[in-house]
């Protein structure tokens, strides 16, 4: 019987296991997989993931919603293997389902734990055997086959260890240089942004609706809209986040001139807000600049963006200017923050980065200097927009990987 080694017991890993050994039945060629997984739990960070509720997929996947260089790369597992292809495969698995408004899918249960139970026990059924508590730590090559530990020999060798993000332990970047696998630089993503700015301080635990424009060396370079958040020396929420991958890419490219534009209110244009603001102030019905942007804006907002455009929350409405109007318009619509860096991977969602994806040929995620050797999932330079677009890549990727093994490799 041929024997398979899967590294990494998360979501590709997984899903690369049962899909596997489900396509090698339906063809009825023995093959024993081997799931290895340094945690003494199989899934650890998949029970993480949505909150807690597991957002799978989107059904709104496409190779756009992935870092610029993999664009082209992922096209033959996404093409193949989309988000209903996904759904079709829980499906197949007792996994029901629903979406919301925005594409995201998660368990009907709402618990991640129904996602890696139904994992778990596709695998058992099908005589998946997943070793926990079991780290590797070397990888030889000899005639054709991969040697784990200096002990185990296995025909094919999956190597699905994730990324960097929210680990305490990771040695998946020696695994790759003993198989003479290049790797990009990596860093934290889809996390919180840092600022040297006292404002999120001031704002601790304010959240607000607004627009956010990433700007490198004075230029836009991304933009995301939905709810900020605000804490000490931090932006977050999820359009925070989804400008981390961009940011830190220019950082560790050497760029230091970095800032996020925040528009408070993207509903209306500069001329709208003026427009609305002056007719409160010639109405009377906002005495003071104090309850100039009730209605608009969180109270502590309001009151940050008085002083950031040098107005006194007292001042009375009636004797404001038109240039003060247009300063305090230009505060709503166009706030400035310098940002330094983000937070680590203690605190990221996914890790940017990984195996070079020039080493692996797309339409397989087989290595092109070493046959047998697959990579699937976050290990590869590949990663998504926060929504379930990273569990997407790590789903298409592992059933890429999984007809590939049994089209060619059984």
């Amino acid at each position: 019987m041929r024997q398979m080694a899967i590294l990494g017991g998360g979501a590709a890993g997984l899903c690369c296991a049962c899909e596997t050994a489900f396509l090698a039945a339906q063809k009825n060629r023995p093959l024993q997989i081997s799931v290895f997984e340094a945690l003494p739990r199989v899934g650890k960070k998949l029970l993480a993931t949505g909150n807690g509720r597991c957002n799978l997929t989107n059904l709104h996947a496409s190779p756009a919603d992935y870092n610029e260089n993999a664009r082209a790369f992922v096209v033959p597992a996404l093409t193949r293997f989309g988000p209903q292809s996904t759904l079709d495969f829980f499906a197949r698995l007792g996994l029901f389902t629903h979406a919301d408004a925005a594409g995201r899918v998660y368990p009907l249960s709402n618990q991640a734990a129904g996602v890696l139970d139904a994992l778990r026990l596709e695998a058992a059924r099908l005589g998946v055997k997943l070793r926990t508590d079991t780290s590797i730590e070397t990888i030889q090559t000899k005639s054709g086959a991969f040697i784990l530990n200096k002990t185990e020999r296995f025909d094919l060798l999956v190597l699905a260890c994730g990324g960097k993000a929210a680990v305490k332990t990771y040695n998946a970047e020696s695994l790759l240089r003993q198989l003479g696998v290049p790797m990009t630089k990596t860093a934290p993503s889809l996390v919180k942004l840092t600022t040297p700015s006292p404002l999120p301080k001031q704002l601790a635990g304010i959240r607000a609706a607004a627009n956010l424009r990433l700007l490198l060396n004075g230029r836009p370079a991304a933009q995301e809209t939905g709810e900020l958040q605000f804490a000490d020396g931090v932006l977050s929420g999820i359009c925070a986040m989804n400008l981390s991958p961009v940011l830190n890419r220019f950082l560790s490219g050497g760029g230091t001139e970095a800032a996020v534009e925040i528009d408070f209110v993207p509903s209306m244009t500069a001329e709208q807000l003026k427009e609305t603001l002056g007719g409160l102030c010639r109405t009377g019905q906002r005495e003071t600049c104090e309850h100039l942007l009730s209605g608009l804006l969180p109270k502590q907002v309001g009151l940050a963006l008085l002083k950031a455009a040098g107005l006194s929350p007292s001042a009375s409405t009636a004797s404001l200017t038109g240039s003060q109007l247009s300063a305090l318009c230009c505060a709503c619509k166009s706030l400035s923050l310098p940002v330094n860096g983000t937070r680590g991977y203690a605190d990221a969602q996914v890790m940017l980065g990984g195996a070079s994806l020039d080493a692996f040929r797309p339409e397989t995620l087989e290595a092109k200097s070493l046959p047998g050797l697959f990579c699937i999932g976050e290990l590869l330079d590949v990663d998504g927009l926060c929504g379930g677009f990273n569990l997407q890549w790590a789903f298409a990727s592992a059933r890429l990987c999984a007809s590939a093994v049994a089209e060619g490799a059984l």
